[in-house]
């Protein structure tokens, strides 16, 4: 349906540590599970021209192949029994986590994290930078799933896999296709339909978080009140001036900028009447009292109506939630199951899908007893007559 994300998405990427070029990344909408990094592994593995296809890539991505070693630095991403299985025994891949004291391996991740930080994030489209508000920030790009995971595939493989490398002194591309002429990669063997069940997908979810920020200058406060005075106010912000005012009627304020009278200020709230400075005192005594008491007699109310904000709230934050999170499913539909399984489906849906044709118009019968049809008068005929 076209929904902005409105959170904070994560992303994972498994890079070759010789080379520095990315052989395949992720992005998910809420923290990095299992699964997510197991989508990592199957897309490291296979070939990308379909998905740099359908992302619309300048140039091609033939960074791909089976690792023989996945080192981690958060921790065990692999932690079940079925992961365990499926790597080591099946793929042969085994993962440890990251040497402590490996300035190689240290610097390609940290040259990734600036690139997405300095090059990524900020030239995406409607880019908020200097936001720290998810939601605020997620309202000012306005980007669905789907956007993001083309801006990002197109950043890898048309700007970081074409970057000059520094540490290595190459751009990252023809580092790989070196390495691949000199010494080969292995290649998963099997058929990608076993590949596909293998790696199984999961959902992802997510939090959002609010702010507000509210800033006017063109109004002065005194003695509890509000006093506006147009076009001069602003111009005064930061400067020092001086206020002259009767006791007997505090509507108006008079406004002296080093000894010179510029203007007045007026009272919207005391408009219409002389008020004094004890008057004034004394109804905002009053009005605060009153307000005192509505406040406490409408504090249930509004912790109900707040209630059933936030109820709502989180209903459509769900229902938002559970829809892209179903557009994502309905798009990795064809990783999920076999070449087969899913032309079965396909036609299942195609005869579901069918439009009920409606049956032919039949015209209602004929009354059983006849219209009388009544005669027109012309009014020229009958003045001609007369």
């Amino acid at each position: 349906s076209g929904e902005t994300v409105a959170s904070r998405v994560h992303a994972a990427a498994l890079i070759c540590v010789k080379t520095g070029a990315i052989l395949g990344a992720v992005l998910a909408l809420g923290p990095l599970k299992e699964e997510d990094y197991m989508r990592l592994v199957k897309v490291c593995m296979e070939r990308k021209d379909h998905l740099v296809g359908i992302t619309g890539c300048e140039h091609s991505w033939p960074c791909f192949g089976k690792p023989a070693i996945i080192f981690h630095d958060r921790g065990k991403i692999f932690t079940s029994e079925r992961a365990r299985q499926v790597l080591v025994d099946r793929l042969g891949i085994i993962t440890e986590q990251a040497p402590p004291y490996a300035p190689s391996a240290k610097g390609t991740v940290e040259s990734l994290f600036r690139w997405m930080t300095e090059r990524f994030e900020k030239r995406l489209p409607n880019s908020s930078y200097g936001v720290h508000d998810a939601e605020t920030a997620a309202q000012a790009g306005g980007m669905t799933l789907e956007e993001l995971e083309r801006c990002f595939y197109r950043a890898i493989v048309d700007d970081y896999q074409r970057e000059f490398d520094t540490l290595r002194q190459q751009r990252r591309f023809i580092l790989w296709e070196q390495a691949v002429a000199a010494s080969g990669v292995p290649q998963y063997l099997g058929s990608p339909d076993d590949l596909k069940l293998l790696l199984m997908k999961a959902q992802n979810r997510k939090t959002p978080h609010h702010g507000y920020r509210v800033q006017n200058s063109n109004r002065l406060s005194f003695q509890g009140r509000w006093y506006v005075c147009p076009g001069l106010l602003s111009r005064l912000r930061g400067r020092e001036f001086d206020l002259y005012y009767d006791r007997r009627d505090v509507g108006v304020l008079y406004i002296f900028v080093e000894g010179e009278y510029v203007g007045e200020a007026y009272c919207p709230g005391l408009m219409g009447g002389r008020v004094s400075e004890w008057e004034a005192r004394a109804m905002r005594k009053h009005n605060e009292e009153q307000a005192r008491i509505a406040r406490e007699q409408g504090l249930p109310a509004r912790a109900r109506i707040q209630d059933e904000a936030r109820a709502a709230r989180r209903r459509r934050s769900t229902e938002i939630r559970a829809s892209e999170q179903a557009r994502q499913w309905d798009r990795q539909r064809g990783d999920i199951h076999p070449a087969l399984v899913s032309e079965r489906l396909a036609s299942v849906e195609a005869e579901i899908t069918q439009v009920v044709t409606l049956a032919d118009p039949v015209p209602d019968a004929e009354p059983d007893r006849p219209i009388r049809i009544l005669p027109v008068r012309y009014v020229q005929r009958e003045e001609e007559r007369s």
